[in-house]
């Protein structure tokens, strides 16, 4: 083995890897790499010839061993294959049929060698580089031009490297949301306006050059179709996967452009010319083609257990220990890329389809353009340890399907993740999971580390509401999550569930640092029809929006938790419902700002007692706004303290508890949080962000809707509608000034009285928020205009509301009575930052009224010193209508 050969196999592997038992018995086939023939022991060696290559070999000695099992089909000891150190480079999966299985006590097992590190790659090492003039290396790729190979990874000794991007650093902004073409209507939406000179026609290779767009909770790839300079309008060769608003391409949203060849300059970049088939790098610092590896992927997947559930036919009892598994190839298609959660449409580098007893221990899998691992309908008993999955594409382990089987053996059930090590996931896929449950029960994720993804680190359940799900019993058990969300992306969370999931379990885990762009960054997050859940034992700090939350769900028992310093609320309950949402009991929370219960905490259809809690800024404690003793007249609390816990030092993450804890006479227990996380420790080098940061930028607004074609949704703003008959669309029926303006229809039936509305995302933080618009309203209209800030539940400024009968309320205060079918102009002035003082000045000009109604100083929520959320809502239950017209927010300096 040469050096760099060493020097790849040592960096391959990202952790010292337990070296294969040597048994007293020889394996019954030694393989060696490289097309080198190293065939002895009991098994038959098919096909000699040493030009069919390691891929072959590897694939024969699958054959072989089934050979040898056919014939010896009462064997009563386990079939060995031994790999040898070294690459064992492949252009397509090793494929295992259900032919290829072993059995209880006669497994087949794929091993390294002892003391030797094996890899399976997908890779190709690309070398014979031509130094030009300008010290850019290239290369001619004949597989490039023909067409027959393309790959949006490259991997420059060992890291991942990145194609040329707009902007260099951070991201671009969407000007406006346009309506889909007529193609993509009802589908998803396939163009936006972008700012001058962002996106340019003469690009070479247009359809190569990708725009990644960043929605909610997902994001969009997305390939240039045709780009139109003067009207800045790019158009997309796809669409994103659905015309909604949590799937749009909206004004504000953040976008930025990848593989653009003009764009290539910085060292570590590179570009690959398709039509031409020339790869170009721009080398680091000290690189040379002598000290550097290169390695572009070319196999999508790398080993295969194809079995056929819907037959019953199981491919079962094989085990793979000490090998590596890497370098896989994703390559985006003509139609992009965009799936609405956890981006499990991704294929996976090891793909178990029918798996029964598969055990992977020991091994690695890195560099992926994909998910690590996936284990598909009808795999059961499946046994993942002590691995390491690392700079991972996608995720790192997908367990069950999307779809519900009546067949229950055809469900994806009793599988087991262990002592593994997830790290540095996302890196093409930022949306995906470090586990993913999806309909699949009695499966167990214990002692894993999960760390450095820019979504959620473990999903469970894949059932919206309370409708029929087949996830239940899961045990999610002393992991240790951290470094999730990373401000790319929101409405995450350490954990996350879905569905009724009766028997499954949360407990010992722990979970710290996790951040969103804007909502979300929760620790422990019960999503839709969350039921059934025991969370116990878990240790919880430093998250963005909540150490808990639960949107909506029945019946869950959160008890003897640890929920730390959360940065806005501790506790968060979305949707009152009626039925009882949860028992919280025996746990401590400890803050030091915000308040202590977030959202929604209206009813009393929840049960929390025994708890202890503490605010170390020594600010009054309040919950949802009531005292103490009027919150236990509701029958809450009324054995919980305010107490200092009297933990070690809780700001450095350390949280034990001293024997006299007050914590303790309220039945809390001890648990051992060290004793989350895998035993592994990477010796893998931090791979860079792959996505960067979101910022806050400031959108000036000013619509008047004389641009907009009758008929459509506004532009500039995002628009929230539940069906074809309730919606806000342009109209010439009336306007303030010139001839449009926008319609607001409202109808009985809606699901969500907020609907329709729309809204822009300004981001002002400092100076005073200047907001002007008109409004046309006509009899039986409710609505209101709102002002929104940060926090959970998100702070309120100004909000002026028009009731039923016509009157205007500025934060509840009457102001006047609004006349029907006439226009009236309003004039918001709102301090901001450290200038803001909870209040703002309201002037309304009503028509043939002079002067001006002028009412100064309302107040509002001294806690909205920013405005995020600028939006206008038709929140009536009749059939109404009203008008908008001239809508403008600006930033006065004083």
């Amino acid at each position: 083995m040469n050096l760099s050969t060493f020097l790849l196999t040592a960096l391959f592997l990202t952790a010292t890897l337990a070296t294969v038992q040597a048994q007293a018995d020889k394996a019954d086939l030694y393989v060696a790499p490289n097309g080198n023939d190293a065939w002895s022991g009991s098994l038959p060696f098919p096909n000699r010839a040493k030009s069919d290559g390691p891929l072959a070999t590897v694939q024969r000695a699958v054959l072989a061993a089934r050979s040898l099992r056919q014939r010896d089909d009462k064997r009563a000891t386990p079939i060995r294959v031994e790999l040898r150190g070294g690459i064992y480079p492949i252009s397509e999966p090793i494929l295992l049929l259900p032919e290829d299985s072993g059995t209880t006590l006669a497994p087949t097992q794929f091993s390294a060698s002892p003391n030797e590190k094996p890899i399976i790659s997908g890779g190709v090492r690309i070398t014979k580089w031509k130094i030009g003039t300008d010290g850019r290396w290239r290369v001619l790729l004949p597989e490039v031009k023909s067409g027959a190979w393309n790959f949006n990874q490259l991997y420059v000794n060992e890291e991942r490297r990145q194609r040329p991007r707009l902007p260099k650093a951070g991201t671009y902004f969407i000007s406006k949301q346009l309506e889909p073409t007529a193609a993509s209507v009802g589908k998803g939406y396939d163009q936006f306006v972008f700012k001058k000179g962002e996106i340019r026609a003469g690009w070479q290779n247009l359809h190569d050059v990708e725009a990644i767009c960043f929605q909610n909770w997902t994001v969009a790839r997305l390939r240039l179709d045709t780009v139109d300079e003067g009207k800045q309008v790019v158009k997309f060769t796809g669409r994103t996967a659905g015309q909604v608003e949590y799937l749009g391409l909206g004004q504000g949203k953040r976008y930025f452009l990848e593989n653009v060849k003009e764009a290539l300059s910085i060292p570590g970049e590179w570009y690959l010319d398709r039509p031409t088939g020339e790869l170009t790098y721009i080398p680091m610092p000290g690189e040379t083609p002598k000290n550097t590896t290169v390695v572009a992927p070319k196999s999508e997947r790398l080993l295969e257990f194809r079995g056929d559930p819907e037959k019953h036919k199981w491919v079962e009892n094989i085990r793979f220990e000490g090998i590596a598994f890497g370098y896989t190839n994703w390559a985006t298609p003509p139609e992009g890329n965009n799936f609405p959660q956890a981006e499990v449409n991704i294929s996976a580098a090891i793909t178990a389809l029918g798996g029964r007893d598969l055990k992977f221990s020991d091994c690695s899998v890195v560099n992926t353009g994909n998910y690590g691992i996936s284990l598909k309908e009808g795999s059961k008993r499946c046994v993942i340890e002590s691995c390491i999955l690392s700079n991972l594409g996608a995720g790192g382990v997908m367990i069950g399907e999307q779809g519900m089987f009546p067949d229950e053996e055809r469900r994806a059930t009793n599988n087991v993740v262990q002592n593994c090590l997830i790290e540095h996931g996302g890196r093409v896929h930022p949306a995906a999971i470090g586990v993913w449950i999806g309909q699949s029960s009695y499966n167990v994720i214990k002692n894993n580390s999960i760390h450095d993804l820019y979504y959620t680190g473990i999903s469970v359940g894949w059932t919206w509401g309370y409708g029929e799900s087949q996830a239940n019993h899961n045990l999610i058990e002393n992991n240790a999550i951290w470094d999730i969300g990373q401000n790319v992306l929101s409405d995450m969370g350490g954990i996350y569930t879905l569905g009724v999931a009766p028997g499954t379990i949360l407990r010992g885990n722990v979970i710290h640092d996790t951040s969103s762009v804007d909502y979300g960054g929760w620790g422990i997050y019960p999503d839709e029809g969350s039921t059934g859940l025991l969370i116990e034992n878990n240790l919880v700090y430093n998250t963005k929006t909540g150490s808990f939350h639960q949107h909506y769900g029945k019946d869950n028992l959160v008890r003897n938790n640890i929920f730390a310093y959360s940065k806005e609320a501790q506790l968060i309950r979305t949707r009152a419902e009626d039925h009882r949402s949860f028992r919280l009991e025996r746990n401590i929370i400890l803050w030091k700002s915000g308040p202590l219960l977030g959202s929604n905490w209206t009813g009393n259809n929840y049960e929390l007692d025994n708890n202890l809690y503490w605010r170390t800024d020594g600010k009054p404690i309040d919950f949802a706004g009531l005292s103490l003793d009027e919150w236990r007249k509701k029958g809450q609390d009324l054995h919980s303290i305010i107490a200092d816990p009297g933990f070690s030092e809780p700001e450095l993450g350390m949280f034990a508890l001293g024997s006299d804890s007050p914590a303790f006479k309220l039945g809390f227990k001890k648990f051992d949080y060290h004793a989350a996380g895998s035993s592994l420790h990477s010796t893998w080098r931090v791979q860079p962000r792959a996505f960067p940061a979101a910022e806050a930028k400031k959108v000036v607004i000013n619509d008047d809707f004389e641009s907009t074609v009758v008929g459509a949704k506004a532009e500039v703003a995002t628009t929230s509608e539940e069906n074809s008959e309730a919606t806000v669309r342009v109209t010439e029926e009336f306007a303030n000034s010139g001839k449009r303006s926008l319609k607001f229809i409202d109808k009985t039936g809606q699901k969500f009285s907020f609907n329709p509305h729309i809204y822009y995302s300004p981001n002002f933080d400092e100076g005073v928020a200047v907001g002007k618009f008109a409004l046309r309203w006509e009899t039986g209209a409710r609505l209101y205009n709102e002002w929104r800030g940060d926090g959970t539940p998100y702070s309120v400024g100004p909000s002026i509301l028009i009731e039923e009968n016509g009157m205007l309320k500025a934060n509840g205060k009457e102001v006047a009575r609004i006349p029907a079918g006439k226009w009236v102009r309003f004039e918001i002035r709102f301090a901001l930052g450290a200038a803001g003082n909870g209040s703002y000045d309201l002037t309304v000009t009503l028509p043939g009224r002079t002067p001006p109604i002028l009412v100064n100083a309302i107040p509002c929520n001294p806690q909205c010193t920013a405005i995020r959320w600028f939006g206008f809502v038709a929140d009536g239950n009749k059939d109404a209508v009203f008008y908008l017209d001239d809508v403008s927010l600006n930033l006065k300096s004083k």
